[in-house]
């Protein structure tokens, strides 16, 4: 009795299944030709409630014989409904010109729907994914529509890149270090000292995942400012900007304060700079966060002080000065492009080779620090990539690694105030200036409390 009962209720389901998908063709119908017309065209076309309905049950009575191991009448029923399918297509064909599929693929859905509810070859709730999707998609035929045109061809060629970077090319490479001594018994070649030999040139996956993440970063940003728009408020635009490249960002400010109708904006445009430098540590902290979890957790919290303390100081700057620019302003990225990582993967190699130089000379540990922190003029990505890379290695401490990375972005902001003396306005600088100085020195001063206690 359980069992007839259970069967009852799966054909219960196909039937409400097949009204849904119904529903939603004539609804949209309804809401985009207006009643009378969809009413006339019903004739015309695949699909509503009753043929859907009908499908579905359809599918669900093959699925029942399926379950009795009638596989000959399934057969039947599966070639009867393509057919059907395909008269019907065919004749769309011939007498609409019409040649989309969407709607007789719905409708072998919709059967198929019928099938795995009754044959229970898969949990129930596969198929509710399976309609609620397909229900999703049927309804935004217009929001797919609108989507497809906004979307360029080069974007999809983009996204097509970064799914070969990050899809095809990561998981075949090898997760294991590359030392020098590997690459001159390729060569057939000897290494004399033992030390030389053992150094670490690069991991091949590690390495390439540093140019999936930095490329990722910079299409996630090119995307983001797509779908925000390319012209915002001035503390949008700092927003957004300083999440992709602060540097850029307080560049492009600098240059806007000293022009002469922004002559009295300067403030503002110090206010964003500043929010511009807070935001850039989103990425700095993603960059620690993937790298090394131990990294992450020790290093984080200076970050953490010097993002509130700068989107506060750039908060009082910006509201300030109360007649500051009211326009909007343009935020320019480039689409996905894996050269600016591959840079990034130079430098992070690099600096790697030279640590482990330096160490093996037994060069003071100061020295170390002070050469390997100058990456910072480059940007912070890099930086942070390479010395949560080594703390993991094990090829300096977590604590020197951290110390370096303040100390590169020490050097980033004093980087960044030359460019606003370049590039500013005198008192885009000093206010800059005294931004950035207060950010670094809380930070620090955060650091050595949280040590301390």
């Amino acid at each position: 009795m359980f069992g007839q009962f259970e069967v009852f209720i799966e054909i219960l389901l196909t039937i409400l299944f097949g009204a849904i998908l119904g529903l939603e063709t004539e609804t949209r119908e309804i809401e985009q030709k207006g009643k009378i017309k969809a009413t006339r065209n019903e004739r015309e076309r695949i699909g509503g409630v009753r043929t859907y309905t009908v499908i579905s049950l359809f599918g669900g009575i093959a699925g029942l014989f399926f379950s009795l191991q009638e596989y000959t009448l399934v057969y039947i029923l599966f070639i009867a409904i393509i057919g059907l399918i395909l008269s019907a297509y065919v004749l769309n064909v011939q007498i609409k010109h019409a040649f989309g599929l969407t709607t007789e693929i719905a409708v072998l859905i919709a059967f198929i729907l019928g099938f795995l509810t009754t044959s229970r070859l898969v949990e129930i709730w596969v198929v509710l994914v399976i309609l609620v999707m397909l229900a999703f998609f049927l309804s935004q035929k217009r929001g797919i529509g609108l989507l497809i045109n906004k979307i360029q061809h080069k974007e999809v060629i983009d996204v097509v890149k970064f799914s070969l970077v990050a899809l095809v090319i990561l998981p075949i490479l090898p997760n294991t270090s590359i030392k020098i001594i590997d690459i001159a018994r390729l060569a057939e070649l000897t290494v004399e000292n033992q030390q030389v030999g053992n150094i670490t040139l690069l991991n091949p996956f590690n390495t390439w995942l540093i140019v999936v993440l930095v490329s990722g970063i910079n299409l996630f940003g090119y995307f983001l400012s797509r779908i925000v728009g390319t012209k915002r408020g001035l503390l949008l635009t700092a927003a957004i900007s300083g999440f992709i490249s602060s540097t850029s960002a307080i560049i492009s400010f600098a240059a806007k304060s000293k022009t002469k109708e922004n002559k009295n904006n300067a403030l503002s445009f110090a206010g964003a700079a500043m929010i511009s430098n807070s935001f850039s540590f989103f990425t700095i902290s993603l960059l620690m966060f993937v790298n090394s979890k131990q990294f992450f957790i020790k290093g984080i919290w200076p970050f953490v002080i010097m993002f509130v303390v700068g989107i506060i100081i750039g908060l009082v700057f910006l509201y300030r000065n109360k007649g500051g620019p009211k326009n909007s302003f343009e935020i320019k990225y480039e689409p996905f492009s894996v050269f600016p990582a591959i840079k990034f993967v130079l430098i992070i190699v690099g600096l790697t080779l030279l640590i482990q130089f330096l160490q093996l000379f037994q060069v003071n540990q100061i020295l170390v620090l002070g050469i390997t922190a100058l990456s910072g003029f480059t940007g912070m990505d890099a930086a942070t990539i390479a010395f949560s890379n080594l703390s993991k290695d094990g090829l300096i401490t977590v604590e020197i690694g951290i110390i370096s990375l303040i100390l590169a972005n020490a050097i980033n902001f004093l980087a960044k105030i030359l460019y606003s003396l370049i590039g500013g306005s005198k008192q885009f600088f000093r206010k800059v200036t005294l931004g950035l100085g207060l950010s670094a020195i809380i930070g620090l001063l955060g650091l050595l409390l949280m040590n301390l206690f």
